[in-house]
């Protein structure tokens, strides 16, 4: 009876060292190299400030920033700031608006420019000038090009308009300004700064000079 008692003893204290052998080396295993816990063994924690949203596109962002552009161009426009070209125009027009100036200095009596081609008025601008149903006909950011048509309007009149972007330096600028006389739909009867601004400066001296 009492040998028996022995071996029950014996066999409890085995079987318990195999219990708490069997769990290190499951540690250890889970532990090594390739392997994980389950996800019980393991309290994680998520940042939600580190996940950066993916959902808006590049052309999206464009788009955000060249509105951004005309509604700012309008916005000093109203208060007749002059520094308007060096901001929102690229090299190539301000080059061309200073190679016309010149020529209507050297030749011209009337000048190539009768209204300030960012309003359309010959006068001060008015304080609520504003571009309104902004719409992109064309936009490629990898070529860096785009073409906005809008209305700009105010309380003295409302011009069709559209702006053609390029990209200059990095930044986005306008290179061409177009106008519509009738709506936008009607290309025949519109007028394209940059492709007049070439026709004058290409014309003789003689033709530029009649009235």
């Amino acid at each position: 009876m009492r040998r028996m008692t022995i071996v029950m003893v014996v066999t409890v204290a085995l079987v318990a060292a195999v219990f708490v052998s069997c769990k290190y080396f499951r540690g250890q295993i889970l532990d090594g190299p390739g392997m994980e816990r389950d996800s019980a063994d393991y309290s994680v924690k998520v940042d939600s400030d580190s996940i950066v949203r993916q959902d808006i596109t590049v052309d999206e962002r464009t788009k955000e920033k060249i509105v951004g552009i005309i509604h700012d161009l309008y916005v000093a426009a109203s208060q007749n700031q002059s520094d308007i070209d060096s901001r929102f125009a690229c090299r190539a027009w301000c080059g061309m608006v200073a190679a016309v100036n010149k020529k209507d200095n050297d030749v011209a009596e009337i000048g190539f420019f009768n209204d300030d081609y960012w309003t359309m008025m010959q006068d001060d601008n008015p304080n609520d000038l504003e571009a309104r149903d902004i719409q992109f006909e064309q936009l490629d950011t990898e070529q860096g090009r785009a073409m906005v048509n809008f209305i700009l309007q105010s309380s003295v009149q409302t011009v069709y308009m559209k702006f053609v972007f390029c990209r200059d330096d990095g930044d986005w600028l306008i290179h061409d300004i177009i106008r519509f006389y009738n709506e936008p739909d009607d290309k025949e009867d519109s007028f394209s700064f940059m492709t007049s601004m070439k026709d004058y400066l290409n014309e003789s001296a003689e033709t530029a000079s009649e009235p």
